[in-house]
């Protein structure tokens, strides 16, 4: 506060009193303020008080005729958790479900990355993103990846702090569904796909549950092989999440060629704002619970940036280059032709490095058919537009094709 140069500030507060889910800020329940302005001078400034007087409410989900909103109480996490845990969704229907009285459809399952939720699907943007209405007629599930935990994304990922999602989504959820919807029973003719954080999660469900799923969509994933983990390799001697070997400070965020952030600031602003960042999400969907602190176990020192070689080797199992590399003899048919793995070849967090690393991987095992590209031209965002969706519908079409008798 004293750093701050003579001039008008405005500040706010936010009371974060739900600690069981992730966002410290739009939670229901929390407490905040309206923006006060503070004159600072030279003399540095008077006591300003800043009202709690405004609480987050929770947000009502406006149904449709063909989207439906889905929240289900899954024993598997309820019990890990030793609470209620809930999945949400929407189910986003074909036109012609209502009319169409005995059809079974194809399904897509949609993880988004950070930020993005079930009320998502309500969006024409999102609904657009993912080609609704394009091709064969599916129904879309449109997955919650934060709900019920206070780390972050769980991603529907099977995790030892955060719970088994991943097996209630195959196991409970997907059950649940299909005894509700007309989805096909056929598991060649579920499908997964996500964004970002979503993406690798999509990625992960099909390489844990090849049987489960017909193929997978990862877009823009998170770091699929930690060996650049956002340009940082985990496995290095030595090495330091900060900076790099010549001891420069490591950029996170790059836009039409300038890097706009760095590692270090945003580790420092994440821990600004507690719980639930994306690089404590990280650590809980990969890593240990620390019994010391109660909380998942950070792989490099906040302060130092220096990496802990032990939490690494906890990480491991989530290497997905790593996996297929242990896993491949039994992967090997239950996943060719499934796995799409797509990232803009100038993605603004670097992701396109660790997709060009699978890639390679993969491909030294010539065993299967996977298809991993790095689309020039695009970024983290821009990965998505009209031609790029009509490709991934096609593709999925054509798992469609393959999948029915």
């Amino acid at each position: 506060m004293g750093n701050l140069k003579p001039g008008y500030y405005k500040f706010a507060a936010v009371f974060d009193t739900d600690t069981l889910e992730r966002n410290n800020t739009l939670a229901p329940g929390n407490w905040y303020s309206r923006d006060v302005v503070v004159h600072i001078t030279e003399n540095g400034f008077d006591m300003a008080p800043i009202l709690l007087n405004r609480k987050v409410t929770e947000r009502p989900f406006k149904e449709t005729a063909l989207i439906r909103n889905e929240s289900f109480r899954t024993q598997m996490l309820s019990g890990f958790r030793k609470r209620d845990c809930f999945i949400k969704a929407a189910v986003v229907l074909p036109k012609n479900y209502d009319s169409l009285k005995t059809t079974a459809y194809p399904v897509v399952f949609i993880i988004p990355g950070w930020g993005g939720t079930h009320f998502d699907a309500l969006s024409p943007a999102m609904q657009n993103r993912y080609g609704m209405g394009m091709g064969l007629e599916k129904i879309y599930v449109y997955l919650n990846p934060e709900t019920s935990n206070p780390y972050g994304l769980h991603a529907f990922i099977d995790s030892r702090v955060n719970g088994p999602w991943g097996k209630a989504l195959v196991e409970e959820f997907i059950p649940y569904l299909t005894g509700k919807y007309r989805i096909e029973k056929n598991k060649e003719l579920h499908f997964v796909a996500g964004q970002s954080s979503g993406g690798y999660a999509a990625l992960w469900l099909q390489l844990n549950y090849p049987k489960e799923f017909g193929g997978c969509w990862a877009v823009s994933p998170d770091p699929v092989d930690f060996s650049d983990f956002t340009s940082v390799n985990l496995y290095e001697k030595g090495g330091n999440f900060y900076y790099d070997q010549a001891s420069k400070i490591r950029p996170f965020f790059e836009m039409n060629g300038q890097y706009l952030g760095t590692i270090m600031g945003f580790s420092k602003f994440e821990d600004f704002l507690g719980n639930g960042g994306q690089l404590q999400s990280f650590e809980a969907v990969f890593g240990i619970l620390d019994k010391k602190t109660g909380k998942p176990a950070q792989i490099f020192n906040r302060n130092t940036g220096i990496i802990d070689a032990s939490i690494v080797e906890q990480w491991k199992p989530y290497d997905m280059s790593l996996f297929i590399e242990n896993n491949y003899n039994k992967l090997k048919e239950s996943i060719s032709g499934k796995i799409h793995v797509y990232a803009g070849a100038q993605d603004n967090f670097f992701l396109n490095r660790s997709v060009r690393l699978f890639k390679q991987k993969v491909k030294k095992l010539n065993m299967f058919q996977a298809t991993v590209e790095e689309i020039e031209g695009a970024n983290h965002w821009t990965i998505w537009n009209e031609g790029f969706t009509k490709r991934v519908q096609q593709e999925i079409d054509k798992r469609i094709v393959l999948g029915r008798p």
